[in-house]
């Protein structure tokens, strides 16, 4: 385990709290506030628990405060939407070679990750380097490009949901739940990318998804339906979509339109989509018919229209 630690971290962590906060010319207090925005637990102090990766790290961060670039409260922001990122990303990755390691004992796995890491983490440094350069890029152009209102931008906000997931997965095996989920999440995923979207976050059952226009999001989420009713092995899913301004904060997005698409979604019947009045207003070349008005959580009176593609 020792020797695959010092693999990960690039080498063996010989350093103390005290001695990277010295070598960085960092306060304690602001050093424990990065490391725990990162997502990462206290160590106490005398421990050997760091190398000079985490010297270099503290350095760089507190730099981006020290020339202007961003203040305090935006460092804790910006580390804290890293830390949970990538915190996603290496349970994946983890995931991943789990099941290269099935069969094996603990010391069989431990060395086989020993002997392939070297050759495995520079390529997926790499990689996630690359990603990250593409959807930044990616979302700056998203932030120049989208209409706003009130200072917040204007997003269609589509909810996906799984019909009767928890009832089903009672039933079945751990195979059979993952399959399921990785085939909705991925074959979602893909749509929405397709179209230019971005997928906000997965909720178990759920996806939650932005476009730019109405008409985008309705066509994944119609699209979406259609998919999971000719497929024998998917259940059937069930969509809301909404439009309006959102608070978008370290990757979310919040607001009306993110509550009333969830609400438009929990009402629909299986196979269907609804859309609220704004996005309604906004569609062209679709089907909508009114339903009657309905109280949902949060909302007394809530006038949810039905949509199909013209036939």
């Amino acid at each position: 385990m020792d020797d695959l630690e010092t693999v990960l971290l690039g080498e063996p962590p010989a350093l103390t709290r005290e001695e990277v906060e010295a070598r960085a010319s960092v306060s304690p207090e602001r050093a424990s506030a990065i490391w725990a925005a990162m997502g990462f637990a206290e160590v106490p102090y005398g421990q050997p628990a760091f190398t000079e990766a985490d010297v270099k790290a503290l350095e760089t961060a507190a730099s981006l405060v020290e020339l202007g670039v961003i203040d305090a409260d935006t460092l804790l922001v910006l580390a804290r939407a890293m830390g949970q990122g990538l915190a996603k990303l290496a349970e994946a990755q983890l995931d991943a070679f789990r099941s290269l390691s099935a069969g094996m004992t603990v010391d069989e796995a431990l060395s086989a990750a020993v002997g392939a890491a070297e050759d495995v983490l520079p390529r997926l440094e790499e990689l996630v380097l690359f990603v990250w350069r593409r959807q930044f890029a990616a979302a700056v152009q998203r932030s120049i490009a989208t209409a706003r209102q009130d200072g917040m931008p204007v997003f269609a906000i589509g909810f996906l949901d799984l019909v009767n997931f928890t009832r089903s997965s009672r039933t079945w095996d751990a195979r059979q739940l993952e399959r399921t989920l990785e085939r909705f999440e991925r074959d979602t995923s893909l749509r929405v990318a397709a179209v230019g979207g971005r997928v906000v976050k997965t909720l178990g059952d759920g996806v939650l998804y932005t476009t730019d226009d109405a008409s985008t999001a309705v066509s994944v989420a119609l699209d979406t339906v259609a998919a999971h009713e000719v497929d024998g092995e998917l259940p059937s899913v069930r969509a809301g979509v909404a439009v309006g301004p959102v608070l978008v904060r370290l990757g979310d997005v919040f607001g009306e339109p993110v509550n009333i698409a969830s609400r438009l979604s929990d009402a629909a019947r299986p196979g269907s989509v609804l859309v609220d009045k704004h996005a309604a207003e906004a569609l062209e070349g679709f089907d909508l018919r009114p339903l009657h008005r309905r109280s949902v959580r949060g909302y007394r009176s809530l006038t949810p229209y039905l949509v199909r593609r013209v036939d």
